[in-house]
């Protein structure tokens, strides 16, 4: 499995017989094989996961999975040249099999959906903005609730083995940085974590991986120091 870390939340995935995009909004890919089915996954209509741009990659061999909350109208798909039965709408708590992959969709705690993506034998999780998003300023039973709802999807994952996730690890919760990241690498059985949204602060990997709270876990996080980083993962 090769992925490659684009920018802010869009990894590329490379496996055998396909290759997933997620959340890309616009700017420059790396090379892949366009003879392989490319699926593209976006989590919601925020600027940063998703542009109309995506449908410059074309229809040929391309399949478009998209949070329900994306939407186009006529025109617009008219205008992109569109095929519709080349893309996929999904609320949370769907489930979809196309092609060679399973999907299994989570409710964000913000807008959209988590994709869980099962295909040649890998499991892979990229969590949109599904986050424990504690914020200083906001009333205590907001953030209580964020907890309560973030809690309540990520335990809908607790007996499956993830060989590859994409996690949140956003600068801009300060003191609460680690929070979701940490619950969920306590909580889930996840091989290999890539932390994302983190808004080119690469910093803020190396801080949690010095954090004694990390310890556990510390070892599974690939830290992403630079858009364009690549990784290849063995066996």
């Amino acid at each position: 499995m090769d992925i490659t870390f684009v920018y802010h939340s869009c990894f590329l995935v490379e496996l055998e017989s396909c290759s997933l995009l997620f959340d890309w909004y616009g700017g420059d890919l790396p090379d892949m094989d366009r003879s392989k089915p490319l699926y593209v996954f976006n989590s919601h209509h925020h600027g940063d996961h998703y542009s109309p741009e995506i449908f410059t990659l074309g229809m040929e061999n391309t399949w478009y999975i998209l949070g329900s909350c994306i939407r186009l109208s006529a025109k617009r798909k008219a205008a992109l040249g569109i095929e519709e039965e080349r893309v996929f709408r999904l609320g949370g708590g769907r489930e979809l099999t196309l092609g060679g992959l399973h999907i299994t969709t989570l409710h964000s705690t913000d807008s959209g959906v988590a994709f869980l993506v099962e295909a040649e034998g890998k499991t892979i999780y990229h969590a949109g903005d599904l986050h424990w998003w504690h914020w200083e300023g906001e009333p205590d039973p907001w953030n209580r609730d964020m907890e309560r709802d973030f809690k309540r999807e990520i335990r809908k994952l607790e007996d499956r083995t993830i060989d590859v996730a994409f996690l949140v690890l956003d600068p801009r919760q300060e003191g609460d940085y680690w929070l979701g990241f940490d619950w969920i690498m306590n909580h889930v059985d996840i091989r290999a974590a890539f932390p994302m949204h983190s808004w080119e602060e690469f910093w803020i990997t190396k801080k949690l991986t010095s954090d004694p709270r990390s310890e556990g876990y510390r070892g599974r996080i690939h830290a992403v120091l630079y858009n364009g980083q690549r990784f290849a993962l063995e066996e």
